[in-house]
């Protein structure tokens, strides 16, 4: 059985999305993920990202942890300072239909340090 955690800490700027989105299959590929899925698990990582870019004046940084498992992979982002859950927004709205789509299973927990982390967890299919 696969357990391995992997963990990267990146600026929020737009040039490290390619960094994020290069760690992301190569774990995803470590877990038994298709490019399928691992492409799945980028896209809900593209609107966390994103999110993280819109915080004005943020100087937070994007931390992932990947737990690499024998039937899944799990991602888990730090800190993120807005709700993904915000429902007053649109595009919180939005990007919240996007991620509940492209994931198997998705948490939100408030943090100590007044944030958010949020949990992605992709399954490997048959």
């Amino acid at each position: 059985m696969i357990n391995d955690t992997v963990c990267i800490t990146v600026p929020p700027h737009q040039r490290m999305l390619k960094v994020v989105r290069l760690a992301t299959t190569a774990a995803a590929s470590q877990s038994g993920l298709n490019l399928d899925q691992a492409d799945d698990v980028n896209t809900a990582l593209d609107e966390l990202f994103r999110l993280s870019l819109s915080e004005s004046g943020s100087k937070r940084t994007f931390c992932l942890h990947y737990n690499i498992c024998a039937d899944r992979l799990e991602v888990l982002v730090e800190d993120i300072h807005a709700s993904i859950g915000d429902k007053t927004s649109k595009v919180g709205r939005y990007r919240r239909f996007i991620i509940d789509k492209v994931v198997d299973r998705f948490e939100e927990r408030s943090n100590t340090k007044g944030g958010f982390d949020i949990l992605l967890v992709k399954f490997m299919s048959d």
